[in-house]
Protein backbone atom coordinates (compact mmCIF):
# COMPACT_ATOMS: atom_id res chain seq x y z
CA UNK A 1 0.00 0.00 0.00
CA UNK A 2 0.75 3.53 -0.74
CA UNK A 3 2.43 5.44 2.23
CA UNK A 4 2.02 9.31 2.30
CA UNK A 5 4.24 10.25 4.82
CA UNK A 6 7.13 8.15 3.68
CA UNK A 7 6.89 9.26 0.12
CA UNK A 8 7.05 12.64 1.23
CA UNK A 9 10.36 12.51 3.50
CA UNK A 10 11.44 9.84 0.36
CA UNK A 11 11.27 13.77 -2.23
CA UNK A 12 12.38 15.35 0.98
CA UNK A 13 15.26 13.57 0.97
CA UNK A 14 15.67 14.02 -2.78
CA UNK A 15 14.91 17.47 -2.84
CA UNK A 16 18.53 17.71 0.08
CA UNK A 17 20.50 16.18 -2.63
CA UNK A 18 19.25 18.63 -5.11
CA UNK A 19 20.08 21.85 -2.69
CA UNK A 20 23.62 20.55 -2.02
CA UNK A 21 24.83 19.99 -6.09
CA UNK A 22 24.95 15.85 -5.83
CA UNK A 23 22.35 15.22 -8.44
CA UNK A 24 22.95 16.86 -11.30
CA UNK A 25 23.14 15.98 -15.11
CA UNK A 26 22.91 11.97 -16.24
CA UNK A 27 23.13 10.98 -12.35
CA UNK A 28 19.51 12.49 -11.87
CA UNK A 29 17.56 11.31 -14.60
CA UNK A 30 16.90 8.06 -12.98
CA UNK A 31 15.71 9.45 -9.67
CA UNK A 32 13.44 11.96 -11.69
CA UNK A 33 11.56 9.71 -12.94
CA UNK A 34 10.64 8.91 -9.16
CA UNK A 35 10.10 12.67 -8.50
CA UNK A 36 7.86 13.01 -11.71
CA UNK A 37 5.34 10.29 -9.97
CA UNK A 38 5.44 11.21 -6.70
CA UNK A 39 5.26 14.94 -6.76
CA UNK A 40 1.27 14.79 -8.69
CA UNK A 41 1.09 12.12 -6.03
CA UNK A 42 1.12 14.30 -3.11
CA UNK A 43 -0.59 16.91 -4.89
CA UNK A 44 -3.65 14.75 -5.45
CA UNK A 45 -3.06 13.99 -1.63
CA UNK A 46 -3.20 17.46 -0.52
CA UNK A 47 -6.67 18.12 -2.61
CA UNK A 48 -8.05 15.04 -0.54
CA UNK A 49 -7.11 16.66 2.47
CA UNK A 50 -9.07 19.92 1.31
CA UNK A 51 -11.71 18.10 -0.51
CA UNK A 52 -12.50 15.95 3.33
CA UNK A 53 -13.02 19.17 4.90
CA UNK A 54 -15.50 20.98 2.35
CA UNK A 55 -17.03 16.93 2.40
CA UNK A 56 -17.28 16.79 6.11
CA UNK A 57 -18.21 20.48 6.07
CA UNK A 58 -15.61 21.56 8.26
CA UNK A 59 -14.86 25.12 9.60
CA UNK A 60 -12.22 26.55 6.93
CA UNK A 61 -11.85 29.16 9.38
CA UNK A 62 -10.55 27.27 12.10
CA UNK A 63 -6.97 25.56 12.63
CA UNK A 64 -7.05 22.62 10.34
CA UNK A 65 -3.81 22.04 9.73
CA UNK A 66 -1.48 18.72 10.68
CA UNK A 67 2.20 18.15 10.33
CA UNK A 68 2.11 16.08 7.10
CA UNK A 69 0.62 18.99 5.44
CA UNK A 70 3.36 21.03 6.85
CA UNK A 71 5.41 18.25 5.48
CA UNK A 72 4.28 18.53 2.34
CA UNK A 73 4.27 22.33 1.81
CA UNK A 74 8.12 22.16 2.95
CA UNK A 75 8.57 18.78 0.54
CA UNK A 76 7.06 20.77 -2.35
CA UNK A 77 9.63 24.14 -1.80
CA UNK A 78 12.76 22.27 -3.28
CA UNK A 79 10.14 21.56 -6.38
CA UNK A 80 9.15 24.85 -7.64
CA UNK A 81 9.59 23.75 -11.11
CA UNK A 82 6.55 21.19 -11.08
CA UNK A 83 3.50 23.34 -11.53
CA UNK A 84 0.68 22.47 -9.00
CA UNK A 85 -2.33 21.22 -11.18
CA UNK A 86 -5.02 23.30 -10.81
CA UNK A 87 -7.38 20.95 -9.43
CA UNK A 88 -4.82 20.90 -6.38
CA UNK A 89 -4.21 24.61 -6.32
CA UNK A 90 -6.87 25.99 -4.04
CA UNK A 91 -5.73 22.87 -1.39
CA UNK A 92 -2.67 24.53 -1.33
CA UNK A 93 -3.13 27.78 -1.35
CA UNK A 94 -5.50 27.29 1.70
CA UNK A 95 -3.31 25.21 3.48
CA UNK A 96 -0.12 27.56 3.02
CA UNK A 97 -2.79 30.05 4.26
CA UNK A 98 -3.23 28.29 7.41
CA UNK A 99 0.79 27.57 8.19
CA UNK A 100 0.72 31.29 8.22
CA UNK A 101 -2.65 31.46 10.65
CA UNK A 102 -1.79 28.59 12.67
CA UNK A 103 2.45 28.27 13.13
CA UNK A 104 2.55 28.73 16.70
CA UNK A 105 0.05 26.03 17.74
CA UNK A 106 2.75 23.91 16.02
CA UNK A 107 5.66 22.12 17.62
CA UNK A 108 9.22 23.94 16.96
CA UNK A 109 9.92 21.29 14.23
CA UNK A 110 7.12 21.97 12.76
CA UNK A 111 7.34 25.72 12.72
CA UNK A 112 10.54 25.94 11.43
CA UNK A 113 9.41 23.73 8.20
CA UNK A 114 6.47 26.13 7.80
CA UNK A 115 9.21 28.83 7.93
CA UNK A 116 11.23 27.25 5.21
CA UNK A 117 7.95 26.58 3.06
CA UNK A 118 6.93 30.47 3.44
CA UNK A 119 10.60 31.68 3.01
CA UNK A 120 10.47 29.83 -0.53
CA UNK A 121 7.33 30.86 -1.21
CA UNK A 122 8.21 34.38 -1.29
CA UNK A 123 6.76 35.38 2.07
CA UNK A 124 8.73 38.01 3.78
CA UNK A 125 6.81 38.57 7.30
CA UNK A 126 6.09 34.57 8.36
CA UNK A 127 9.71 33.27 8.59
CA UNK A 128 11.04 36.39 10.09
CA UNK A 129 8.19 36.32 12.88
CA UNK A 130 8.81 32.29 13.47
CA UNK A 131 12.56 32.79 13.92
CA UNK A 132 12.31 35.63 16.21
CA UNK A 133 9.82 33.11 18.30
CA UNK A 134 12.52 30.84 17.88
CA UNK A 135 14.92 32.43 19.61
CA UNK A 136 13.17 33.95 21.96
CA UNK A 137 12.28 30.27 23.03
CA UNK A 138 15.67 28.81 22.28
CA UNK A 139 18.35 27.89 25.24
CA UNK A 140 21.72 29.21 24.87
CA UNK A 141 24.43 27.18 26.88
CA UNK A 142 28.52 27.58 26.02
CA UNK A 143 29.37 24.14 26.28
CA UNK A 144 26.14 22.45 25.07
CA UNK A 145 25.60 25.61 22.44
CA UNK A 146 21.55 26.20 21.27
CA UNK A 147 18.78 24.12 21.82
CA UNK A 148 15.21 24.00 22.78
CA UNK A 149 13.58 22.54 26.13
CA UNK A 150 11.59 20.05 23.59
CA UNK A 151 14.52 18.14 23.04
CA UNK A 152 15.20 16.73 26.50
CA UNK A 153 11.56 14.97 26.11
CA UNK A 154 11.14 13.75 22.55
CA UNK A 155 7.67 12.06 21.92
CA UNK A 156 6.70 8.87 19.67
CA UNK A 157 5.52 11.03 16.74
CA UNK A 158 8.20 11.60 13.90
CA UNK A 159 7.49 15.75 14.46
CA UNK A 160 8.97 15.24 17.65
CA UNK A 161 12.46 13.51 17.38
CA UNK A 162 15.05 15.72 18.52
CA UNK A 163 17.90 15.46 16.13
CA UNK A 164 15.39 15.89 13.29
CA UNK A 165 14.25 18.68 14.72
CA UNK A 166 17.69 20.26 15.56
CA UNK A 167 19.15 19.75 12.02
CA UNK A 168 15.34 21.78 10.70
CA UNK A 169 16.28 24.60 12.81
CA UNK A 170 20.22 24.46 11.28
CA UNK A 171 18.54 24.82 8.23
CA UNK A 172 15.73 27.40 8.64
CA UNK A 173 18.51 29.69 10.33
CA UNK A 174 20.92 29.07 8.00
CA UNK A 175 18.69 30.01 5.07
CA UNK A 176 16.62 32.86 6.74
CA UNK A 177 18.73 34.00 9.94
CA UNK A 178 21.90 33.68 8.39
CA UNK A 179 23.98 34.29 11.07
CA UNK A 180 27.02 32.30 11.64
CA UNK A 181 27.43 32.76 15.40
CA UNK A 182 23.85 31.34 16.10
CA UNK A 183 24.17 28.37 13.01
CA UNK A 184 27.37 27.01 14.78
CA UNK A 185 25.70 27.07 18.23
CA UNK A 186 23.03 25.07 16.73
CA UNK A 187 25.64 22.47 15.47
CA UNK A 188 27.09 22.48 18.59
CA UNK A 189 24.05 21.20 20.57
CA UNK A 190 23.97 18.29 17.30
CA UNK A 191 27.37 17.17 17.74
CA UNK A 192 27.54 17.25 21.35
CA UNK A 193 24.86 15.09 20.68
CA UNK A 194 26.68 12.33 18.70
CA UNK A 195 29.76 12.36 21.35
CA UNK A 196 27.33 11.57 24.47
CA UNK A 197 24.94 9.78 23.18
CA UNK A 198 24.14 9.31 19.24
CA UNK A 199 21.92 9.91 16.57
CA UNK A 200 19.23 7.34 17.64
CA UNK A 201 18.06 6.24 14.26
CA UNK A 202 19.72 6.35 10.19
CA UNK A 203 16.96 8.76 9.73
CA UNK A 204 18.51 11.12 12.14
CA UNK A 205 21.92 10.53 10.81
CA UNK A 206 21.02 11.62 7.53
CA UNK A 207 19.11 14.32 8.74
CA UNK A 208 22.37 15.21 10.77
CA UNK A 209 24.73 14.96 8.25
CA UNK A 210 22.48 17.48 5.66
CA UNK A 211 22.51 19.91 8.36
Amino acid sequence: PDDRYMTQYIITGIGHLRKLNALTGDNYQSIKAIVDKAVPYLDKKIKEDYDNLIKYKTKLNQNNLSSIQIQYLYMRSFFSEYKIAAASQTANNYYQGQAKKYWLSNSKYMQAMIALAMHRNNDAVTPKAIIKSLKENSINKEEMGMYWKEWTTGGYYWHQAPIESQAMMIEAFMDIDKNNTTVNDLKTWLLKQKQTQNWKTTKATAEACYA
